[in-house]
């Protein structure tokens, strides 16, 4: 079977992580990627070894032609990007968060449905070894009904005014912020252990405003208290503007309670009266990971393989956009309205 001919369109993240990742896959072929400097896209592309560089994402479409697009650019070129790489007859990967709001993310499910073409959304978190088996655990009632799950996040990103310098992560407008560049992992986390979120109470901020001499608009800072139907709750507290880096997750069920940090290799049970017991991740959850790569292309490397699979074989691709991306999405935006509001608010529905 020919291999499937993968165009990138981003050049940071893109470069990182997917270009390696679908390289390496037997079924994929990556023959062009795009970005927004000529000179730099073509010196990537040359350290890749792919043929095709553009700093026009349109040209790239209509000359290549590619049978999967994966879009790796800041959130505001995720909409434009996505329908007409769907109008070009592509299967489509988005990187999170979605879109600037539900209703992006809603025109850019039906685009590729129309089309019908398989789309993705990047949370490639959810396959890190713990999270899977905790996922799991709390499905099959380990810890019985679970009632409470809190995620605590800390980043070095914006601790000081020279931490960073202004770019589109700092604006709004563009879909900046932490809330949409974590905060769109942590939710699917939250909705996939304990159900679709209900209400939000959200206050999305900015707590170290200056990026150099400039000043940020969007957040960098966000605590979010959700309600679910099953009456669980669950409390995300992010900041961006830590002087370190650190990750808690937390779920704690009627019997038990299930902890795991950010590297996601290692996941604890604890119950009262008893030292934490450390759980063995099988087998089948264990992520290859290899030496000088970044942390997340092992992770990533199973996303590939899901893409591939649903292309050729039509297997079901979680995560995938109707049941994921939109959804995380109509999250996203309750918590901006409550914060907006400064009230507790009911997490939109999905647009029709």
């Amino acid at each position: 079977m020919p291999r499937l001919r993968v165009a990138i369109l981003g050049t940071s993240f893109g470069r990182l992580v997917q270009a390696p990742a679908f390289q390496r896959h037997p079924g994929f072929e990556l023959v062009a990627i795009a970005g927004r400097d000529r000179e730099k896209t073509s010196r990537i592309a040359a350290e890749l070894g792919v043929g095709a560089a553009y700093d026009d994402w349109r040209e790239l479409l209509r000359r290549e032609s590619p049978d999967v697009v994966s879009i790796v650019t800041p959130v505001f070129l995720h909409h434009p990007m996505m329908l007409e790489a769907a109008a070009a007859g592509a299967h489509v990967l988005c990187e999170k968060p979605t879109a600037l709001h539900r209703f992006q993310a809603a025109a850019m499910r039906d685009a590729v449905a129309r089309a019908g073409r398989v789309a993705g959304i990047n949370h490639e978190f959810r396959f890190l070894p713990a999270r899977r088996l905790a996922t799991e655990l709390v499905r099959q009632g380990a810890i019985g009904r679970p009632r409470r799950m809190e995620i605590l996040g800390r980043y070095p990103v914006w601790a000081r005014p020279e931490s960073r310098p202004m770019t589109w992560l700092a604006d709004r407008a563009r879909g900046g912020g932490i809330l949409g560049a974590l905060g769109s992992h942590h939710t699917d986390c939250l909705r996939l252990i304990l159900g679709e979120p209900l209400t939000a109470l959200a206050s999305v901020r900015t707590d170290q405003p200056l990026r150099g001499s400039e000043r940020a608009t969007s957040d960098d800072s966000v605590t979010v208290h959700y309600e679910f139907e099953n009456g669980a709750t669950a409390l995300m507290d992010l900041s961006a503007c830590a002087p370190y880096r650190w990750e808690r997750y937390e779920v704690h069920g009627e019997t038990a309670s299930l902890r795991w940090d950010e590297t996601g290799d290692r996941l604890w049970r604890l119950v009262p009266g008893a030292e934490p017991e450390e759980l063995v991740i099988p087998e089948t959850h264990r992520l290859e990971r290899r030496e000088g790569e970044p942390a997340l292309a092992a992770p990533f490397r199973v996303m590939v393989e899901r893409l591939h699979r649903a292309i050729v074989h039509g297997e079901p691709l979680e995560p995938g956009f109707a049941a994921d991306a939109v959804p995380v999405q109509c999250a996203l935006d309750a918590c901006r309205l409550s914060s907006e509001a400064g009230t507790r608010v009911a997490v939109p529905a999905i647009p029709a």
